[in-house]
């Protein structure tokens, strides 16, 4: 049967069709004038709208055909839709994420101003930057922006992984039990947070998700809490409320750091001397310290000195007393000494310092403990003592006693001068007192002196009297004669004598003077 052939788009060839047929699939659309076409009793191909017959049915649908085409064109480029924003549900479910980091950021914030809320294994902890960072995450999920809910995520995933070296420390420290459930439920919380920021997250993942920050945030709140206990209560109706002990009259002051409390005087919480000026305790980590000051001993002239009498005194009152080193201290303006030192309470090790120091002719002793394994965390032992000073008010009216006596008594040097004080009630002595001391210091302990020296004195003592005038001699000797009996004289005779001697010592020689120093000096060095 004769007839055209058609070969379409993917090369296959149909036919024999009459004219009939390729009128129908021209006007449907199956074929077009490019379509190749076989007349019959022919062997070449030739385009569909080379047909003289087909003519006025390719005329009427010029249009339609090329606007067909177009659209298969643009049907065959355009990609599927996509929806590129988030559903409704998803952004709230990022800001209610924005919403948590901000009540976390909160929490912090009562951390940093009370941060003995937390259980006392977490002090020291930055509080203040943790509710910084906490708020500066919230605020930025609050708008929702999807390339800043990615930074969000990842930092929380590295906050996360942050906690492990975290829970490491405290382990290596000694803490078990509630820390380390507090910081894996916080693990929790921030792993569960990051859970829920993907761009879609279906229910079954939602909820998921959300399981770990409900458990976390509950596990926070119950093992990250201080829950006060009987002898912390206890403490609180000891408290003076106050957090600074000052003693204007010697200049001495201690800033109590953070959790410390100064008690009140006649406590029985804490072990101290009746004459304690304050009491302190740490009752977080079971600390104690207390102040004490008092007139150095006689013997007594420097602060490794009265450190020694610390020492035995702590010896005798804690068994098993064990000492380490001794170091210089800074205190105030004052430069002391310190010890480290050990003992057991029942099975706990507990380490002491003790810095003690002199300010003129007063002894001071700052004494406290902790156990060993929390002495040295922040507002610990070291806190304690380096919110510990002293002004040196004293040392200060010392000195401008020595230097006053040293000058209006030529024959004291100034460690007699120092040992008069020190050997007196007052402790502090004006020159004309000085002078009467260092006279009777003499005479008590001419002994002292070998014959040499005795015999060089008397030439000395002869060579003093000679420069002065016969009628002041006579008193003057008699004034040293009635000084050296133990006699009582005026005040205004020992500023006159004191006056006359020192202007007749004044006419020896430099070389005279210094001898005439060093004899007193030995006289008065040797009563103790």
């Amino acid at each position: 049967m004769a007839g055209f052939k058609v070969r379409l788009g993917d090369g296959s060839e149909i036919g024999p069709m009459d004219l009939s047929a390729l009128r129908t699939w021209l006007s449907q659309g199956l074929i077009d004038g490019d379509s190749p076409v076989m007349r019959p009793g022919s062997r070449k191909w030739v385009p569909l709208s080379s047909i003289a017959e087909l003519k006025g049915v390719l005329a009427a649908q010029p249009r339609a055909k090329a606007k067909s085409k177009k659209k298969r064109q643009e049907d065959e480029l355009e990609p599927e839709p996509v929806d590129d924003e988030p559903s409704s549900v998803d952004l709230v479910r990022v800001k209610v994420v924005g919403a948590l980091l901000l009540a976390a950021a909160a929490g912090f914030g009562y951390l940093a101003w009370r941060p003995s809320a937390a259980i006392s294994a977490f002090d020291g902890a930055p509080w203040l930057q943790l509710a910084l960072g906490a708020l500066a995450l919230g605020l930025m999920l609050l708008p929702g922006w999807p390339y800043v809910r990615n930074i969000v995520r990842l930092v929380l995933i590295l906050a996360a992984f942050a906690l492990f070296p975290l829970a490491g420390i405290l382990f290596a420290q000694g803490e078990r039990g509630a820390a380390l459930l507090a910081l894996g439920s916080a693990w929790l919380v921030v792993s569960g947070l990051a859970a829920l920021l993907p761009r879609r997250l279906g229910l079954a993942g939602l909820l998921i998700a959300a399981l770990p920050v409900v458990a976390g945030g509950y596990g926070v709140y119950r093992f990250g809490r201080a829950q006060a206990s009987e002898a912390e209560l206890s403490m609180q109706e000891w408290a003076t409320g106050e957090r600074r002990f000052t003693d204007d009259a010697l200049g001495l002051t201690l800033d109590a750091p953070e959790g410390w409390l100064l008690l009140k005087p006649g406590n029985p919480l804490v072990k101290a001397p009746m004459d304690a000026r304050v009491t302190l305790a740490l009752t977080r980590h079971g600390g104690g310290a207390y102040l004490v000051t008092e007139p150095a001993p006689r013997a007594v002239a420097t602060p490794d000195q009265y450190l020694d009498r610390l020492q035995q005194q702590r010896r005798a009152g804690q068994p098993g007393y064990e000492t380490r080193q001794r170091v210089n201290a800074v205190v105030g303006s004052l430069t002391g000494r310190q010890l480290e030192a050990a003992w057991s309470d029942g099975g706990t090790r507990m380490r002491e310092v003790v810095v003690a120091g002199l300010d003129g002719w007063m002894g001071f002793a700052l004494v406290g403990w902790m156990p060993e394994a929390t002495a040295s965390r922040p507002n610990g032992l070291d806190d304690l003592v380096r919110g510990f000073a002293a002004r040196g008010l004293l040392a200060v009216r010392l000195k401008a006693a020595v230097d006053a006596a040293v000058a209006a008594v030529p024959h004291l040097s100034v460690p007699a001068a120092e040992q008069l004080m020190a050997q007196s009630e007052a402790r502090v002595l004006e020159p004309d007192q000085a002078f009467r001391r260092s006279l009777s210091a003499l005479a008590q302990n001419i002994g002292s002196l070998s014959d040499k020296e005795k015999a060089e004195l008397t030439r000395l003592t002869t060579a003093t009297y000679s420069g002065v005038a016969w009628k002041e001699r006579t008193r003057l000797a008699d004034y040293v004669e009635r000084v050296r009996k133990g006699q009582t004289t005026p005040a205004a005779e020992d500023k006159e004598m004191a006056a006359l001697l020192r202007d007749a010592e004044s006419r020896l020689s430099a070389e005279g003077r210094l001898k005439l120093q060093g004899f007193y000096e030995k006289a008065i060095l040797a009563k103790n």
